[in-house]
């Protein structure tokens, strides 16, 4: 095995939740909770510094439901792992950790989020969320699917519409568990990005995004990510997003679709 770190990117983070913003509204004063099941196909590839490659499948399940300024969200994920390389710096809270062997499969880590979204501020076509989110380690340590410890992250979202463009960008901190034998860090990282509103059912957008390596010295994960966001009805839509590595830290590409279902 290489001793290099991997971050799923943006792609992985949000294979279930690409930004759509402008598309999805909160409940009306007076309705009760509004409910979201996203699930999704991510597919990644890199070398990672190694002569061979990684390749990762990752299918997540999301859960979600909105009720007021406040989203609860659960991501249980499904994933495949085959390849060298080791993998600390995984999206959304969840990490990868060593493997005996080159290739394995299972349950992926438990992500738990709370979001606050300011909505004083949607009258001026501005979106400025507060998330806390957590990981709870129920990947497999001893297939390497998991650290087998628990990390917590602080994000803050910010987009704002301007006519059919909204540039968006986000900026968090992760506090990571140290798995024994390792000697990481907490991380800050990153995106900025833009879409742009073809209608009310159709919108594309690009982002970058960065993240320092919990590993210091490995070199900081630095992706490029496209998306197509298609709302069918009110209550189905669909993500497809394409991704680019920008460092040896990075998948060289990948891609994924992702399915969202609300209701009522």
């Amino acid at each position: 095995m290489v001793n290099k770190t991997w971050y799923a990117a943006v792609a992985m983070c949000t294979s279930a939740a690409i930004p759509a913003w402008g598309q999805e509204a909160g409940p009306a004063l007076g309705e009760g909770p509004r409910y979201r099941v996203n699930l999704g196909m991510d597919y990644t590839s890199g070398s990672y510094g190694a002569d061979e490659k990684t390749e990762i499948l990752y299918m997540p399940l999301s859960l979600q439901a909105q009720g007021g300024p406040w989203t609860v969200r659960a991501v249980v994920p499904w994933l495949h792992v085959d390849g060298p390389a080791i993998i600390l710096d995984g999206a959304d809270g969840g990490n990868v950790g060593m493997r005996d062997a080159e290739s394995a499969s299972g349950m992926g880590d438990l992500s738990l989020s709370l979001m606050y979204s300011f909505e004083q501020f949607y009258d001026r076509s501005l979106f400025i969320d507060m998330t806390v989110r957590v990981k709870v380690p129920t990947a497999s340590l001893d297939a390497g699917l998991g650290t087998g410890e628990p990390d917590a992250a602080l994000q803050l979202d910010l987009a704002q519409a301007i006519g059919p463009l909204i540039p968006f960008a986000t900026l968090g901190y992760k506090w990571a568990g140290v798995p024994a034998g390792f000697k990481l860090r907490n991380t800050i990282y990153g995106s900025v990005g833009l879409q742009y509103s073809w209608s009310d059912l159709v919108a594309t957008g690009v982002s970058y995004d960065y993240r320092q390596s919990s590993l210091r010295g490995s070199p900081n994960p630095q992706e490029g990510l496209a998306y197509l966001n298609i709302s069918f009805t009110d209550d189905w839509s669909v993500n497809i997003y394409s991704v680019v590595g920008f460092s040896e830290n990075s998948p060289s590409a990948g891609g994924g679709i992702a399915f969202v279902y609300r209701f009522p």
